[in-house]
């Protein structure tokens, strides 16, 4: 299966600012079947508190540097929804002229979740 979306993902190590960036703009929480943006701590508190999470600093560290409850702190984000690039929505030529190619960045991938974000 990993193959078959091989050609659609891009993968690499972000970085704090990164990671930072992405909740504080896009950041959701999945509770009750209802997605809540996460602009107050106290919701965070009320619902990460038993794994030691009291407010945004420490949920986005939790998931730069991965720790003990990362599983049980993912699961309670949403997924990001990025932006598409301007010249990406023509076409596949496009898409490659503006992104580069799929696959491992490595460091890179910060710059292109700056574009995308």
């Amino acid at each position: 299966m990993l193959r078959i979306v091989e050609p659609y993902v891009t993968s690499g190590f972000t970085n704090l600012k990164s990671v930072w960036e992405l909740i504080l703009k896009r950041g959701q929480a999945r509770i009750k079947n209802k997605t809540i943006p996460l602009t107050d701590n106290t919701v965070i508190e009320e619902h990460l508190g038993r794994f030691d999470v009291t407010c945004l600093e420490d949920l986005i560290h939790e998931i730069a540097f991965p720790g003990k409850y990362f599983w049980e702190i993912s699961r309670f984000l949403c997924p990001f929804h990025l932006s598409v690039a301007c010249h990406a929505t023509k076409n596949r030529v496009g898409f490659l002229k503006e992104m580069g190619l799929p696959g491992y960045r490595g460091e890179r991938i910060n710059q292109l979740i700056c574009q995308l974000n």
